[in-house]
């Protein structure tokens, strides 16, 4: 049964019920005084997620009551270094693992929790990715990744690629681009993405930088090793951007919004549509695209054959513990339920996130709809890459923002860009 059903036929406490995680494997800890565990997040699905893993935590945890407090993205992200060394301190917190995580790292308001990896096995299960984006300058880990979102994605109309001649996905970036005159000639925009959003801005660098270098340099770039991006095969990657703007976009793409850019391919205006996995789901893509659609869903293809094509994977949704929590050890065996196999397999019914862990079946994955599940298992066969926006500081996308609407509007070249961009790295570190 898919998530649309479940919703729509049962309403979402019931659907919730209906994949109930069990508690077999967690640990019973007998009767104890009340005491109740605040967990503060963003607004959106993520109360609901917590909400939904709080019940079968307290089959095990009865004296527990788990008190959920939700801010707007926005004021939670300026004000969590205020929040966290306040009287009202949460005991356990979701926050991103980027550009601010290491902000509240330097300020002293974490816990570390390398225990708490050793302890519960977190070694053993998480993606590499995920171990190295929770590092903090110090050697230690203060945060644990809780789901990941594989982006860029590349969403097609089946419809309008047959209606164009093209009999299935392109295997290349060449073949990609090459799409955009019978696209428009069959009357569709061949490609769109809210450029006017930082998010999806910068998700052509990540599209085009890893397909167009080798592994060595990429871990280089992920490291900061390398803060030049005027070598060749970089700007290489950045002609392929101002490519797919001259070849693929509509005019004025550089101001489209992301809701307004979803909508253009919602409606079959729009062959292609570029996002992250977190567009997918009920409450965005899956519930706007009418009876009928013909969706596909892949990667980006690589460069050429042969050559790079792993999977991007966004990893840094994760919890962190702010420093003198009243509720320590029960704020760590609540992180240990978010990742244990139950509740990663069962989340998909509240939450278009896929699992942490790298180790649920196929089978498991009943409570996602069959397209997230699909995204999910094909980046475990193909392997994942970081993100580069995931190590860079907060500063950062509205700075790349501009620069890749001048490339993408054709006022600067790529070789321009190369120069600009690199400054750019240089001035925000």
């Amino acid at each position: 049964m898919t998530l649309s059903k479940k919703l729509g036929t049962y309403g979402l406490s019931a659907a919730l019920a209906a994949v109930a995680v069990p508690t077999s494997g967690l640990a019973q800890t007998g009767t104890s005084e009340p005491v109740t565990l605040t967990i503060t997040t963003t607004s959106g699905s993520q109360p609901i997620l917590f909400n939904w893993a709080a019940e079968s935590f307290k089959e095990t945890h009865p004296h527990v009551t788990i008190e959920v407090i939700d801010y707007a993205d926005d004021w939670y992200n300026q004000n969590a270094v205020r929040l966290f060394n306040s009287s009202d301190r949460p005991d356990l917190a979701f926050f991103w693992l980027t550009g601010f995580y290491h902000t509240l790292v330097d300020a002293g308001v974490l816990e570390s929790l390398d225990d708490l990896y050793i302890d519960a096995g977190f070694m053993d299960i998480l993606p590499e990715s995920s171990l190295d984006v929770a590092m903090a300058s110090d050697g230690s880990r203060y945060g644990v990744s809780m789901s990941s979102i594989m982006s860029p994605l590349l969403m097609y109309n089946r419809t309008a690629l047959a209606e164009a001649g093209f009999d299935g996905e392109p295997q290349t970036m060449e073949e990609f681009i090459d799409m955009g005159p019978a696209l428009r000639e069959a009357g569709y925009i061949p490609w769109t993405s809210g450029l006017a959003n930082a998010s999806q801005a910068t998700q052509l660098f990540d599209i085009n930088i890893r397909r167009h270098v080798d592994d060595d340099t990429y871990a280089k770039l992920i490291s900061k090793e390398i803060m030049d991006y005027t070598s060749p095969d970089i700007v290489a990657a950045f002609t392929t951007m101002q490519r797919m703007a001259n070849e693929l976009m509509a005019p004025g793409s550089a101001g489209v919004e992301a809701l307004e850019a979803r909508g253009l391919f919602a409606q079959g205006r729009a062959a292609f549509f570029s996002d992250g996995s977190w567009n997918l789901g009920e409450p965005n893509l899956h519930g706007e695209i009418p009876e009928g659609f013909d969706l596909g869903i892949m990667p980006y293809p690589p460069v050429s054959e042969g050559s790079n094509y792993t999977q991007g994977l966004y990893d840094a949704n994760g919890l962190v513990i702010p420093k003198d929590s009243n509720n320590l050890e029960l704020a760590k065996e609540f992180i240990t339920h978010m990742l244990s196999y139950d509740v990663q397999r069962g989340m998909g019914v509240v939450n278009a996130q896929t699992p942490i862990r790298t180790d649920i079946t196929a089978e498991d994955l009943d409570s996602y709809h069959p397209d997230i599940a699909a995204i999910y298992q094909r980046g475990i066969q193909m392997g994942n890459h970081r993100l580069f926006n995931t190590i860079m500081p907060g500063a950062y996308r509205p700075a790349a923002t501009q620069l890749i609407q001048g490339l993408v509007g054709g006022q600067l070249t790529p070789e321009q860009f190369a120069e600009e961009f690199t400054a750019m790295v240089a001035s925000i570190h």
